[in-house]
């Protein structure tokens, strides 16, 4: 009889018994396993340090590209925004510069890393510092792409250059060092797969 997790595909028999087709027919694709070995974990770590550093370093010039062309262009927009359209983007800029930082908070709070890593082991570790870092950091480009509104429905760039530089606090406060990746890994996951 086929037992618990076995997925082949039972057909009768001429009997009228059951029996197992042949598994090379109907299998179905293998899960990738998470990775258990020290040498690949150092190299999952590489790989998604860099791409969250990459992230955060296109965001980074992103606001600076940003900032450039409202000081060239925004002088030379006629027509002004709404007031209250206005007055909305300041205050979306101040709430997702402050919920940057409460995200990162809570998300690599200790308590919270020590059960991803207990639970998903040391690659949905990595996983989720990961992710937070680009959720972190696509809060700063949010705030820059706001920044750029606020300044060309205003004509006046400073009002970028003020929202580029709260972008660009979240982004270097976002930005992932791999040592302190490498010691929450050794801390956080040392015993776990």
């Amino acid at each position: 009889m086929p037992q618990v997790g076995d997925y082949r595909i039972l057909s009768r028999c001429q009997h009228g018994d059951d029996a197992l087709v042949s598994p090379a027919v109907f299998t179905y694709p293998r899960v990738p396993q998470m990775t258990t070995n020290t040498e690949t974990t150092d190299n999952e770590l590489l790989r998604r340090h860099r791409s969250a550093a990459i992230f955060v370093a296109g965001l980074l010039v992103l606001d600076l590209v940003l900032i450039a062309i409202s000081y060239v262009a925004a002088g030379k927009m006629i027509r002004l925004g709404d007031p209250s359209i206005i007055m909305a983007l300041w205050i979306g800029i101040l709430l997702c510069g402050l919920g940057a930082f409460v995200l990162r908070r809570t998300r690599f709070a200790t308590m919270r890393l020590k059960d991803i890593a207990a639970l998903r082991g040391r690659s949905g570790l990595l996983k989720t510092l990961q992710q937070t870092t680009i959720q972190v950091a696509s809060l700063g480009g949010a705030v820059a792409l706001m920044g750029f509104g606020w300044a060309m429905l205003t004509a006046d760039w400073t009002n970028m250059l003020r929202a580029g530089g709260v972008s660009a606090i979240v982004l270097v406060y976002s930005y992932p060092f791999r040592s302190a990746w490498q010691r929450a890994v050794a801390s956080l996951a040392g015993d776990a797969g």
